[in-house]
């Protein structure tokens, strides 16, 4: 059986990211809270990754036009190392390790699919403990999730099942929606008790990751 992850907010806790981006704002004289939902609601746009660009680059990109939107010149773009060290320095939340090792000692294969690059996701892993068997990316595919893109590239790859393989995400408009429409199963990571819009449902849904155990 595969499992696929979802890594950013599945597997890895971005506070320290946005408590970064936040801090850079204070410092610079920008409110750090506006800041930080600016960064966040930027980054997220899909129209943003179309035409395609690299992760590390589209961090510098959201840095720029934060300059641009709070009328600064080369403020907050400046700090773009910083932000992206604070990228590779984000840590697991406190149960992911402990259920990913049950998850590999019961057999399972893991695989990570991450919108991220190849600058950034070496650390990601290596945070993780590695548990992965491959470790697919937005810089490999030249897609973001939910592009299709991405997820069509994996499935040629691995030939996934209903019987074989399940989704494991955080994120629902970027993987869940995307799932329901490959008809793969899923298991949404419901961390912040989100209610979603639409008629698309997971097919199972926790709180935390190590509620998974108990489904699979």
């Amino acid at each position: 059986m595969y499992l696929t992850f979802d890594c950013y907010g599945t597997l890895l806790n971005e506070e320290g990211l946005y408590t970064k981006v936040a801090e850079i704002a204070n410092k610079i004289g920008v409110d750090g809270q506006v800041a930080r939902n600016w960064f966040i609601n930027y980054l997220d746009d899909r129209n943003h990754m179309v035409p395609y660009l690299n992760y590390d680059r589209l961090v510098r990109q959201t840095l720029t036009e934060m300059d641009k939107h709070f009328n600064l010149e080369h403020k907050f773009e400046e700090n773009y190392v910083e932000v992206l060290q604070a990228i590779r320095d984000l840590k697991p939340f406190p149960e992911v390790i402990p259920t990913l090792n049950k998850l590999v000692k019961r057999g399972y294969h893991l695989i990570a699919m991450s919108n991220s690059s190849w600058p950034i996701i070496p650390a990601n892993v290596k945070a993780l403990e590695n548990p992965f068997e491959d470790v697919i990316i937005a810089e490999t595919t030249h897609a973001y999730k939910p592009d299709l893109k991405f997820f069509q590239y994996v499935q040629n790859k691995y030939q996934f099942t209903a019987e074989n393989h399940i989704h494991i995400a955080q994120g629902f408009d970027s993987d869940i929606v995307a799932t329901n429409q490959m008809n793969w199963p899923s298991i949404w990571v419901n961390r912040d008790n989100e209610t979603p819009d639409g008629n698309v449902e997971p097919t199972h849904t926790v709180k935390t990751l190590d509620e998974v155990l108990n489904l699979i």
